[in-house]
């Protein structure tokens, strides 16, 4: 295996170097598109020879250094908490590329895992499903998907200890633990905040958001640090705090933060911001990023632990989490100057695990896409070696890089970051037009007007919607329901033109949509407003909602314009020319939004 993992590396530089010429070690500058997508298809490589040369149902964890090798993890390990990641990194590539075969791998990896899905003894089913099948599931629209994701959320419901708040940790605790709480938890809480809003109990969301703000008040020190372990007592007091994967060598344990525990942090207040829009996560999850940047080296790697007798160990994979988080986080928060801040960050960090001093290419043998990463360092464990889950999370935020470098705007699963504002001006009749591409599969996203005056926190804040259905088809709010007068079906990646004529004074709109390549639809004629919306005097704010995943749908080339006598309706194209929706196998689309 070492010899296979060397020649790849050394046809990935050859073939990089023959279509970029000297992008092959690229220097420092500012982060950009050419870089992000020299890292990438670095990833893709890797990845397609870990497939290829592993074996289903065993998982890569860990390559140390030189080995040329991946350790692996068994699907049915229950206290493993890696198995989710390589199955993820297939379907990371099956998002970038759309090729059939990266599907087929990233179906092959990830049903192994399904022996898992009823697993009630850890709190890692977060990072075991929602990476694994709760991906494929956002990119095919299998059921069976959905079904192995639910179990696996009603599994980790079971360890919500109601008497204290929390999630409880393990069944392997260490011997002086009751109750532990850490910050790992904070990333599984998406299995239950999704599971609460994808058919799974409603509970689920309760206990995810209690178990995030006992964290909060219990783990996040008031400078922004984090301890990584609070431990309770049955009846809820807590009897100890400490560091364990931290430096506990370190004398004062109250300035003892581990960094990739606090990286954990700032990706899961975010996170659970992003569900719920709880402003005390969104405050915390800026409090924790807060103390990471004003705490980090100039070079944006942090040392494995903040502490400042801790031994000097830079930590890749803390590094790749937050630059992941860090790019989510900057959609949220409305200063501008404190977005920038943590997108520079990003984008900062990413460079620099883009170069030759972090990424693999050119520079070992390892099977990784990163190489200095911390496992467990006082432990002796993984140190300085090229870690599964570094690689999942380095993935992720060039991914999100891309989206966001694309412009326009995405979907949100909750209204607060859906909202755009479009000014006041807006008013009597009113020409709409914009670009829409689905980027998953299910989708069920709305498009929603209102004015400026409404703050939109529900579907019925929302006059005018369209709407693209989980059954793959357009339709259009008319008064209590939903309809199209010619259904036009929509596909993954694919571009539509949307054109909307809103009178304001006759409250009513109609729509038009151009399929790629296509003539106008007319899809609705003069609906009336939604039933019991709040009264709109201007087209001053729009909100993309999804209702599966984040980033349903992307828009693109927004406008509004008053209408004028040049400006009449498209000719639209006859119904019976119109092309007929696909078969579904996803239930039909719901009057509820």
């Amino acid at each position: 295996m070492t010899m296979i993992a060397k020649n790849r590396a050394r046809v990935f530089v050859w073939v990089w170097a023959g279509c970029l010429g000297g992008l092959a070690s690229p220097a420092r500058a500012d982060f950009n598109e050419t870089k992000a997508d020299y890292s990438r298809q670095f990833t893709q490589h890797q990845m397609f020879w870990t497939a290829a040369e592993g074996t289903p149902g065993q998982y890569p964890k860990t390559s140390p250094l030189d080995s040329g090798s991946w350790t692996t993890v068994a699907a049915n390990d229950l206290p493993g908490w890696t198995q989710g990641f390589f199955p993820g990194l297939l379907w990371q590539m099956y998002d970038k590329t759309r090729d059939p075969a990266w599907r087929t791998r990233a179906e092959t990896w990830t049903t192994p895992l399904a022996v898992q899905q009823n697993n009630a003894t850890t709190h890692d089913m977060g990072f075991k499903f929602f990476n694994s099948y709760g991906q494929g599931y956002r990119l095919t629209g299998n059921t069976a998907y959905q079904g192995v994701l639910l179990n696996a959320a009603r599994a980790l419901a079971t360890r919500y200890k109601a008497e204290v708040g929390v999630i409880s940790c393990c069944d392997w605790n260490a011997p002086q633990w009751d109750v532990p709480m850490v910050t790992d938890t904070m990333m599984n809480l998406e299995l239950l905040f999704w599971a609460a809003r994808n058919g799974g109990d409603a509970s689920m969301n309760d206990k995810a958001l209690s178990h995030a703000r006992k964290t909060m008040t219990d783990m996040v020190r008031a400078d922004g640090s984090t301890w990584h372990v609070v431990d309770y007592s049955k009846t809820g007091a807590i009897r100890s705090k400490g560091s364990y994967q931290g430096c506990t060598r370190c004398a004062d344990q109250t300035k003892a933060t581990w960094a990739r525990g606090h990286a954990w942090a700032m990706y899961g207040f975010t996170m659970a911001y992003r569900y719920t829009t709880d402003p005390q996560m969104l405050a915390t999850a800026q409090k924790v990023t807060d103390f990471y940047l004003n705490n980090l080296p100039a070079d944006f790697i942090p040392n494995w632990d903040f502490h400042p007798q801790a031994p000097q160990q830079k930590d890749s994979s803390a590094a790749a989490i937050a630059a992941s988080a860090m790019l989510e986080l900057s959609r949220y928060v409305r200063d501008p100057v404190i977005s920038q801040r943590y997108r520079n960050a990003a984008l900062a960090t990413l460079d620099v695990l883009s170069s030759p001093d972090y990424l693999v290419m050119g520079t070992s043998n390892s099977p990784a896409v990163l190489k200095r990463g911390v496992g467990f360092y006082e432990k002796g464990q993984d140190i300085n070696a090229g870690l599964i889950y570094s690689d999942y999370y380095f993935a992720e935020a060039l991914q999100r890089y891309k989206l966001q470098a694309a412009g326009g705007w995405v979907a949100s699963i909750s209204f607060g970051p859906s909202v755009q504002s479009l000014g006041t001006a807006n008013t009597g009749v009113q020409v709409v037009e914009f670009d829409v591409t689905p980027l998953t599969e299910p989708v069920d996203a709305v498009i929603g007007y209102t004015d400026t005056s409404t703050n939109p926190t529900s579907y019925n804040d929302l006059p005018m919607t369209i709407r693209l259905n989980r059954s793959g088809t357009f339709d259009v709010r008319r008064g209590t329901d939903f309809a199209a007068i010619t259904p036009v079906q929509y596909d993954p990646n694919k571009t539509y033109h949307i054109r909307m004529r809103a009178d304001l004074t006759a409250r009513n709109y109609s729509v038009w949509i151009t399929p790629p390549g296509g003539a106008p639809i007319l899809v609705a004629d003069r609906y009336v407003f939604r039933t019991g919306a709040p009264a709109i005097d201007d087209v001053g704010k729009v909100a993309l909602k999804s209702a599966i995943f984040d980033n349903e749908i992307r828009v693109q080339n927004h406008t509004v314009r008053p209408e004028t006598a040049a400006a009449q309706a498209p000719a639209a194209q006859p119904a019976s020319k119109a092309r007929t929706p696909r078969p579904s196998r996803r239930p039909p689309p719901s009057d509820k939004k």
